[in-house]
């Protein structure tokens, strides 16, 4: 099967362009705590935190039924629920806060995110194979309009929220997810698996080792505790930067420009990535996240926004980075054989770093925005240590 390669690209990029939705959770908290006055930020942090356990879930499942389903039946399933997940926010009861909580965590968790999962599981696992030879570049590429399609959801959502109100908000959203999903889908080409010899660079067949002997490897589990530590200390900043920066001074949309920079990092390490090696690359991550959190507590001593506004630029080019250069680690370490199950399971990552996240809202109730930057130090200090173990190129 002969394809055009752009028009992979194309379709890849438009596909993350989707997964990058549920970022609105960020733009979306203070309109529905006005919304629901009895909620508390620790309820939301609750939500956010979780959806990314419900991600996690998904990728796993998706693993595991790729086998079974092709990958434009899994993709469908991922368009169907995220139009689900987040249009049913339209229905959430303004008269009942508790019920509406309930149906909130039902849709954005157990829903939307279990079906982003599902998308980001085959998307991505169906669009690097290939590429076989720019694996870090393309997973930068998707990852980056991920991270870019924050900023646009966020400039539509500004616009659109005076008029129609949250819920309303979210139910163009999720017609959004579904409309461009099948204009994807309308290629019967979209969403498949290249040939063997394309995956393999022209090789008869492919190489690499089993998902039950990859987690028998320290290196697997080194990526992993690396990959956990800097992926939750840029979650805690995605949960809390617009706070963070109306703390010291700032105005909310600031925290749009983390995303810019999340894009940069995804873009600018995943193409580094092909060129320096897997080693390298954990370290500039886990040292950039760890002077980023370094600078923050400079800007805390200093009252001073434009030191914490370096800091938040920093650790999102940082989260970037740990986010796009993952996928692409496990292919290069472990082979493109069992390259889809070995994608999935590496993703355990993103469950772990979800839960770990879902407690700062409790730390930021109990310790204030200090508190939250000492979370961020101490979740990458790990990552600071596997980048120097790791035995790896």
């Amino acid at each position: 099967m002969k394809r055009n390669k752009g028009l992979i690209i194309a379709e890849g990029i438009a596909a993350n362009f989707l997964l990058g939705f549920l970022f609105i959770w960020t733009v979306m908290r203070k309109p529905l705590l006005e919304l629901f006055p009895t909620w508390t930020d620790g309820m939301l942090s609750i939500i956010f935190g979780l959806h990314n356990l419900f991600i996690c879930l998904g990728i796993l499942l998706a693993g595991r039924l790729v086998k079974r389903f092709s990958g434009r039946i899994m993709y469908t399933a991922f368009a169907i629920m995220g139009f689900i997940g987040l249009g049913g926010f339209a229905l959430l009861p303004e008269d009942n806060p508790g019920v509406a909580y309930a149906m909130a965590f039902i849709l954005f968790c157990l829903v939307a995110a279990t079906g982003f999962g599902f998308g980001i599981g085959t998307v991505q696992s169906h669009t690097i194979p290939w590429f076989p030879e720019s694996s870090g570049k393309i997973s930068g590429l998707l990852y980056m309009s991920l991270g870019l399609s924050s900023v646009i959801l966020s400039l539509i959502s500004h616009a659109i929220l005076p008029l129609l109100g949250v819920k309303l908000t979210m139910l163009v959203f999720g017609s959004m997810v579904l409309v461009i999903s099948i204009i994807i889908l309308l290629d019967k080409e979209s969403i498949c698996l290249p040939p063997v010899e394309v995956a393999a660079l022209g090789e008869e067949s492919l190489t690499g080792i089993t998902t039950k002997e990859m987690l028998k490897t320290p290196l697997f589990w080194t990526l992993l505790l690396w990959n956990i530590g800097t992926r939750t200390a840029g979650l805690i900043m995605l949960d809390h930067v617009a706070g963070l920066s109306i703390a010291y001074g700032g105005i909310t949309i600031v925290g749009m420009l983390v995303s810019p920079c999340n894009g940069l990092g995804c873009f600018t390490m995943g193409t580094i990535l092909d060129k320096i090696g897997t080693k390298k690359v954990m370290m500039i991550t886990a040292l950039a996240m760890l002077l980023a959190t370094a600078i923050l507590i400079s800007g805390h001593f200093a009252f001073s926004f434009p030191i914490i506004l370096v800091g938040i630029l920093l650790s999102g080019y940082a989260y970037g980075s740990c986010n796009s250069t993952l996928p692409a680690m496990i292919k290069t370490s472990f082979g493109a054989k069992h390259y889809t199950e070995n994608f999935s399971m590496s993703n355990i990552a993103i469950g772990i770093a979800a839960f770990i996240e879902s407690s700062s809202g409790h730390v930021l109730e109990s310790f204030g925005y200090p508190g939250i930057i000492i979370m961020m130090m101490c979740m990458t200090l790990p990552s600071v240590v596997c980048s120097f173990i790791a035995k790896t190129k």
